[in-house]
């Protein structure tokens, strides 16, 4: 779990790409449209059947087109020539011992992904949509699962990407312990395999011929091809003729995505090219990726030092201001996605009895203005959470759940409900204490909010307890000490599962959760789309009414890129929001929808 909480903690700052991986979403470009050759139309038009006149129609020429790549990609009209269509990275919080992406997700070398092909990948709208598949099914009994493969998709070496290929990804990892191999324990025996308890042949998947892949679940997991996004095949004889590092050497590399490794210098800099081969559907605009230590901050991207920036609760003051009175930067400016929800629990076991208490619980929660804490706290940059889904997520229902008596701030009702439960005006509550989960500046002074409006409202007294990440861990979730704590939860895929898998019985949580988790189980176990959805939406609701959590805040960045960057990935989504980057959450392939334009749109800075 270490390694999961870890990743967790890196997701954090997400959107931030000067400073490593962004949490993003983007779909591969359509390839463009070949225009229309200039013609003439001979038109004839027939009067009372006796003078026919011919007309010629002159059809305005289609604009000519931009330069085309080594894949055979053309670009649009207006964009600037192929050298200078390229994205700059940054090496930032990676640099680490592995090449490949399904060796070490936490230890890579890499800030781009671009160099395999991954199973499936999110579109704008986070819909999960296939990239190395043409499609997936799944058996009635929701356990199996067929990916049917694109037949032409070949290594860089010219070899054909198959089944066995993805087998032996899949295998190969979770049997030399993987950092990242929890996130693949759905499927079958998984969990022993990684703790070497089976063979690797044991997990469950398996090449039903050269171009089904085949996994098994232990239950029916209705968001399987979510994980896809993840899933980045490598070549069963990169390791069988190169040996472990075949992945940082240039001259051995061998790619299944649409770019190959050109330069590496460990934690200096790196350099990706079109790998000339690939057949796939991801048709990228860009011609290089080039990964380097940058600088940081708002006067090095005006400067064109840096290609884009993120700016975010915890940005400077100034650097917020300046942005918001330059009408430049505030076009350059594109709200980012939510990636996660800092939410407080209760413990509800017993050792602490007033917390119990539902009418307890209930004041605490009505006794809390969040939509006034956030928008003086967080700078703009935060969203109230209704519940745990952020804003923009799939499924997400703030409206409704924004309705539930335990997000309705009623601060005369909060001191009734506690006066009901025996403690007037506070008189004789308990000093409880609050643990903070390793705070940021922000959530410490939101903590310190916390406890003056409980102070205010009920007349209780509630001790802060920053903690760094084992104490908080021992307390909250192991020990089980933590009368109430503060902590942040961020998604792994885009599924609704990945935030409510987290409150199920037995989990990390100090709360008796049996019977909403009986509940939850059978909604997330529904094949049919949208009936899952809506048994969810009922689950979410029932655990903001539970009180045992309150959810509190979303934090959301704003992504800067040059006016004159264009592509579908930096165009907003259908809630508003657009997504880029790196090797972010769910999407490798972030870059592939970008191109740089010619314009003089920056002319103002």
């Amino acid at each position: 779990m270490s390694s999961q909480i870890t990743r967790r903690q890196l997701l954090r700052g997400a959107g931030t790409l000067a400073a490593g991986a962004v949490a993003a979403a983007c779909a591969a470009p359509a390839a463009p449209t070949a225009p229309t050759a200039p013609q003439v139309v001979k038109e004839t038009v027939v009067v009372e059947k006796e003078v026919e006149k011919a007309v010629e129609v002159q059809v305005t020429a289609a604009p000519a087109t931009g330069p085309t790549n080594a894949l055979g990609v053309t670009l649009p009209a207006d964009a600037l020539p192929l050298e200078e269509q390229y994205i700059l990275a940054a090496i930032g919080q990676v640099g680490g011992g592995f090449g490949h992406i399904m060796e070490s997700l936490y230890n890579r070398a890499f800030e781009h992904a671009g160099g395999y092909e991954t199973l499936t990948t999110l579109n704008i709208d986070l819909e999960t949509v296939p990239v190395g598949c043409e499609s997936w099914s799944v058996s009635d009994d929701g356990l199996n699962w067929d990916f049917i493969l694109r037949k032409e998709l070949v290594f860089s070496d010219g070899r054909p990407v198959t089944a066995h290929d993805w087998v032996y990804t899949l295998q190969r990892s979770l049997s030399n312990q993987y950092d990242f191999g929890w996130f693949y324990f759905d499927i079958k025996n998984a969990a022993q395999v990684y703790n070497g308890e089976l063979p690797p042949e044991e997990l469950g998947v398996t090449a039903v011929d050269d171009f089904t892949l085949r996994i098994t679940t232990e239950v029916p997991t209705p968001y399987l091809p979510g994980i896809g996004t993840w899933f980045g095949v490598a070549a069963k004889h990169a390791y069988e003729e190169f040996g472990e590092n075949w992945a940082l050497d240039p001259a051995k590399y061998i790619a299944s995505g649409p770019f190959k490794l050109a330069q590496f210098e460990r934690g200096v800099q790196h350099k990706w090219e079109l790998n000339t081969t690939y057949k796939g559907i991801r048709r990228p605009y860009i011609t290089e990726i080039r990964e380097r230590k940058l600088a940081t901050g708002l006067a090095a991207y005006i400067a064109g030092d840096i290609q884009n920036m993120a700016i975010d609760m915890n940005s400077p003051s100034n650097e917020v201001m300046q942005i918001n009175s330059n009408p430049v930067l505030r076009a350059e400016s594109h709200p980012q996605p939510a990636s996660n929800t800092d939410y407080l629990g209760f413990n509800t076991l017993g050792a602490f009895p007033e917390l119990t208490n539902p009418d307890v619980r209930m004041a605490l929660c009505k006794a809390i203005d969040k939509e006034t804490l956030i928008a003086q706290i967080y700078q703009g940059f935060g969203n109230p959470a209704w519940g745990i889904l952020p804003k923009g997520f799939p499924n997400y229902i703030g409206d409704q759940l924004k309705e539930l008596e335990p997000n309705k701030y009623d601060p005369d009702a909060a001191k009734a409900l506690l006066a009901k439960a025996g403690f007037p005006d506070g008189k004789g509550f308990p000093k409880f204490e609050m643990y903070i989960r390793q705070p940021t500046d922000k959530m410490s002074l939101l903590a310190q909010a916390l406890q003056a409006m409980w102070q205010e409202n009920l007349g209780i007294m509630v001790e802060l307890r920053p903690s760094d990440f084992q104490s908080f861990t021992s307390a909250a979730f192991t020990d089980r000490t933590a009368p109430i704590y503060y902590v942040n939860y961020a998604l792994d895929y885009y599924d609704p599962a990945t935030f409510l898998n987290v409150f199920r019985d037995g989990g990390r949580h100090p709360t008796d959760t049996a019977a909403w988790t009986e509940a939850y189980n059978a909604a997330n176990a529904t094949l049919d789309t949208a009936k899952r959805f809506e048994l969810m939406q009922q689950s979410e609701k029932d655990l903001v009414d539970s009180t045992a959590f309150y959810f509190l805040v979303s934090p959301f960045s704003i992504g800067l890129w040059p006016c004159n960057m264009k592509g579908e990935t930096v165009v907003p989504n259908k809630d508003g929001f657009a997504f880029y980057g790196g090797g972010g959450v769910g999407c490798p392939h972030a870059y592939e929808g970008m191109y740089w334009a010619q314009s003089d749109c920056r002319a103002g800075l």
